[in-house]
């Protein structure tokens, strides 16, 4: 589980989302959120505060296996 906290219109936020639910956005400069009941956010990387994840959720696996 990650946490991510970001600026909103109505201030700031802070949500818990899987790790593997956090992608670049294809929409804005900025990383896209998927929750599991209210579908995608995309978060401009100027409303981005931080994204904190144990290291084991932030590592990529670049193998071919």
């Amino acid at each position: 589980m990650a946490t991510i906290a970001y600026e909103t219109p109505d201030g700031t936020a802070e949500d818990a989302v899987d790790a593997e639910h956090i992608t670049d956005s294809g929409k804005v400069q900025g990383v896209r959120l998927r929750f599991e009941d209210e579908g995608f956010v995309h978060v401009p990387y100027t409303r981005l505060y931080w994204i904190r994840m144990s290291e084991d959720e932030g590592s990529v696996d670049y193998s071919s296996g």
